[in-house]
């Protein structure tokens, strides 16, 4: 046979490799343009991919209390999977917003029929339509986003108490005046002690804890949070704690608290009092 009539057919064939890619490969996120799965930390993307396999995400999912709060009793299957779902959905939107992503990203990562991670978006979608879990994903985004902009990425064990340092800092020099203020300050001190033990500005504590640790009653203590910590924003409450276990917290800058004040002292430079009937200014 003369050299080259029938050439030999070529060695790699493009198609065979490409229909063995692993889901966990390039395919699966060659949509997602410049970020993917690989910019994620590896526990993001095994959720993302696998879903929550320790079960992390579904402590206290299954369960709820009783009319009275004193006891805990099993919710059903469906409301327990979908608390659990919405977790799960949760967690990864967070991931996902820390590394600069979008929500178009999050949609098509949780919406990938191969991703474990989005199968409760992708009920929603079967069950009620895309629009429906496309209005989820967008409403999940915005609290994820917001999560996130409020919070402090901490590197290290050192940096963790170098940045609770300074927050201690920043509570003690702020201005905390009359009898609430005081207390105020009590119950963030009582909540800087769980940080501290807990190794970050994300800690859990009930509120005997709290009330005990701060030397006030529970009620002071709700009166505390509701008045000037929460709207102040210095505490978030990141998950309510169900029977013996403690609420989720985490402690911030109290940026809100800061710019009420300048925003008090503005407005009283600006619009200083009327004069009274004789002319006299009230004090």
């Amino acid at each position: 046979m003369p050299h080259g009539t029938h050439p030999a057919p070529p060695r790699h064939e493009p198609s065979q490799p490409t229909a063995k890619q692993p889901q966990a490969g390039t395919a699966a996120h060659a949509p997602l343009g410049r970020l993917g799965l690989q910019h994620l930390p590896q526990a993001a993307a095994d959720l993302i991919l696998l879903g929550d396999l320790t079960g992390r995400y579904a402590t206290g999912a299954y369960s709820t209390l009783t009319p009275d709060r004193r006891t805990l009793i099993p919710r059903e299957d469906r409301h327990g999977a979908a608390e659990h779902g919405h977790r799960v959905t949760a967690a990864i939107a967070c991931h996902l917003a820390r590394v600069g992503g979008t929500l178009d990203q999050l949609t098509q990562l949780l919406m990938h029929p191969d991703h474990e991670g989005g199968r409760h978006p992708q009920h929603i979608a079967l069950r009620s339509g895309h629009a429906r879990a496309l209005d989820y994903l967008h409403r999940v985004w915005a609290s994820a986003c917001a999560t996130v902009s409020g919070t402090v990425a901490v590197e290290s064990r050192h940096h963790a108490h170098s940045d609770l340092a300074a927050l201690r800092d920043r509570i003690e020099t702020s201005p905390w005046f009359g009898e609430r203020g005081r207390t105020a300050l009590r119950v963030l001190r009582a909540h800087l002690t769980f940080a501290e033990a807990a190794g970050g500005r994300q800690h859990n504590a009930s509120e005997r804890q709290t009330a005990e640790e701060a030397g006030i009653s529970r009620q002071t203590l709700r009166n505390a949070y509701e008045t000037i910590l929460k709207p102040g924003g210095w505490l978030r409450r990141l998950r309510v704690g169900r029977g013996t276990e403690g609420s989720t917290w985490y402690l911030a800058d109290g940026a809100a608290h800061r710019s009420e004040l300048l925003l008090s002292r503005t407005r009283t430079t600006q619009f200083p009092p009327r004069p009274g009937p004789w002319g006299v200014v009230p004090p």
